[in-house]
C-alpha cells in the first residue's frame, strides 16, 4: 500500500495507525465520507480537493509528508501478502508455460496485417503488446506493450509487465518475453501487478547514450513511472516513481523529438482538462518546461486520450481519441507548424467509419518506416465482444457528457444502464484484445485512415 494522498479511503481503513493519522490532520471526515458507499474509492486527495480553503495546500502537503513517513515503517497488509503468495505462483506457472512454449513448433508464417484479427506470434500464441510501439534497431522491429494475459476482467492484476516480441517484416512476432517485469515482492512499487500500468513509451537518449522507458500509471496515482537501461533490451532500472510533471494528474501522453533541434518534448492529458506539451530535460528523466496547451477545458467523453505524434513533410501531427475507457470512440487529427506551438483540429482522420467510433480501436502509436514516406497507425482494440455502431456511438457520447453537461445531454436510464453494463475499465477481459494496424494516407495536411480487410508493407 502506497501511504500517501493517492490511497483510497478504503485502503486507509485497512490500516488503523494511518486511519488515526489522517483523522488527527481531518477530524470527522472519515465518519463522514462513511455515509457515502461510494467514497471508499476515493483518492484522499481527491476527498481533500473538495473541502477547498476549508484544507489548504500547505496542511495537504504536511499530511502526505506524515503519511509517507508512517509508511516507511508500516508492515504490509494481510490483503498485501495474501496477493504477493497469489503472484509469485503465477510467476511459477509463467515459467513452466514458457519452457512449453519454447518446445512447440513454428507456426505457419502470415504474409500479410490483418486488422481486428487474432494476431498469434510464431507459436501460436496471442501477442500480449498492447497500448505499445514499434522500435527499430540493426534492421530488427521490436514491438513492446502491456502484457494483459493475466487481466481476465476478475482478477485485481491490470498490467503483467511489458513484454517484448521481435520481427524482420512485420508480420510475424517472436515473443521475447518481458522486457521490464512486474515487482511482485512489493505492494508499493508501481510495477505491482495492480498498479494501472499503462503505454509504455521508450526513447533512447542522445546525450546519455541510454534507454529511458516512460510508463503511465491511471487511476487514483496518475503519475508516471522512469526506467532506464543501457540496451533496448535491458535490464531497465526504476529511476522515478510516482512524478506528475507540473503536479498535475497524468493521463495519456507520448513523447516526440525535434528533427532539427534535437530537443524532447512530452504531450500528456493533464488533470484530464487539456493536452499540454513540455519541454523535456536532456537526460529524458524529467519535464517540468510548459510550452504549449491544447483542447482546453472539454469534458468526457470529448477529453483527449491515446495521443499519437509524428512529423511529415514538417508539419507536425497529433491524432487522439475521446475518453470512455476501453470502448472506442470517435479520433481526432489536429496540426501544428512547431512542437512549442498549439494544434489545430483538422477533424476525424477515419474515412467511411459508420461506426464513429475509430473503427473500433484506439491509438497507441503512428510509426514510420524507416527510409520510406509510408505511417502506420497502431491501435488498440481493447473490447473486442462490444462492438460499437452508431447507435450505441451516439448512446455512448450522450450518457457520458451529461454527467458533466446535463443542460446539453441527455441520456435515459435505460441508456445509463446499458452504458454501466459495458466493460469497464475494471472488469474489461482485455487478455483477448486484439490489434487494429492501418496505414495512413494524406491529403494536404489532413490524415485520412481507410478500412482494409488485409493490407501488405
Amino acid at each position: 500500500m502506497k501511504y500517501n494522498l493517492d490511497m483510497t479511503l478504503k485502503q486507509l481503513g485497512e490500516d488503523k495507525g494511518a486511519a488515526a493519522l489522517f483523522d488527527r490532520f481531518v477530524p470527522g471526515l472519515r465518519l463522514q465520507m462513511g455515509q457515502n458507499p461510494m467514497a471508499a474509492a476515493f483518492s484522499l486527495r481527491k476527498l481533500l480537493s473538495w473541502m477547498g480553503d476549508k484544507f489548504p495546500k500547505e496542511a495537504a502537503e504536511a499530511l502526505e509528508s506524515a503519511l509517507i513517513e508512517y509508511g516507511k515503517t508500516a508492515d504490509f497488509t494481510s490483503t498485501e501478502k495474501a496477493k504477493m503468495a497469489a503472484y509469485r505462483k503465477i510467476a511459477a506457472e509463467d515459467e513452466r508455460r514458457r519452457a512449453e512454449k519454447a518446445a512447440k513448433p513454428d507456426k505457419a508464417p502470415y504474409d500479410a496485417i490483418w486488422p481486428g484479427q487474432v494476431w498469434l506470434d510464431t507459436k501460436g500464441e496471442r501477442i500480449q503488446a498492447h497500448g505499445g510501439a514499434l522500435h527499430v534497431e540493426d534492421g530488427i522491429y521490436y514491438w513492446y506493450g502491456e502484457n494483459k494475459e493475466h487481466t481476465d476482467g476478475r482478477s485485481d492484476i491490470w498490467t503483467w509487465g511489458i513484454r517484448v516480441y521481435r520481427s524482420t517484416d512485420l508480420y510475424n512476432w517472436e515473443d521475447l518475453g518481458l522486457l521490464i517485469p512486474p515487482v511482485l515482492d512489493d505492494p508499493n512499487s508501481n510495477l505491482f501487478p495492480d498498479m494501472r500500468v499503462d503505454r509504455p513509451h521508450i526513447r533512447k537518449c542522445a546525450a546519455t547514450g541510454k534507454y529511458v522507458a516512460w510508463i503511465k500509471l491511471s487511476g487514483e496515482e496518475a503519475c508516471f513511472l522512469i526506467l532506464q537501461a543501457d540496451a533496448f533490451l535491458g535490464p531497465y532500472q526504476i529511476v522515478r516513481e510516482n512524478y506528475k510533471p507540473l503536479g498535475c494528474q497524468v493521463g495519456d501522453f507520448d513523447i516526440v523529438q525535434d528533427t532539427q533541434s534535437g530537443k524532447s518534448y512530452l504531450y500528456m492529458d493533464a488533470d484530464h482538462k487539456a493536452v499540454v506539451c513540455v519541454e523535456m530535460a536532456e537526460d529524458l528523466l524529467s519535464a517540468e518546461k510548459k510550452l504549449s496547451e491544447q483542447y482546453v477545458n472539454l469534458i468526457p467523453p470529448f477529453t483527449r486520450e491515446g495521443i499519437a505524434l509524428f512529423e511529415r513533410a514538417g508539419r507536425k501531427y497529433m491524432l487522439s481519441s475521446g475518453m470512455t475507457g476501453y470502448i472506442p470512440n470517435q479520433s481526432d487529427s489536429a496540426v501544428s507548424e512547431a512542437w512549442d506551438e498549439p494544434f489545430f483540429s483538422k477533424g476525424d482522420p477515419y474515412v467511411d467509419d459508420e461506426s464513429m467510433s475509430s473503427f473500433n480501436s484506439q491509438f497507441t502509436q503512428i510509426f514510420r518506416m524507416p527510409d520510406r514516406d509510408f505511417y502506420i497507425a497502431l491501435s488498440d482494440r481493447w473490447v473486442p465482444d462490444y462492438p460499437v455502431d452508431l447507435k450505441r456511438s451516439d448512446m455512448l457520447r450522450r450518457c457520458v457528457a451529461s454527467r458533466y453537461d446535463p443542460k446539453n445531454y441527455q441520456a435515459t436510464e435505460e441508456e445509463q444502464a446499458e452504458l454501466a453494463a459495458a466493460p469497464m475499465l475494471e472488469t474489461a477481459n482485455t487478455s483477448v484484445a486484439d490489434y487494429v494496424w492501418l496505414p495512413l494516407e494524406f491529403d494536404g495536411c489532413r490524415v485520412r485512415i481507410r478500412w482494409q480487410d488485409q493490407w501488405r508493407v
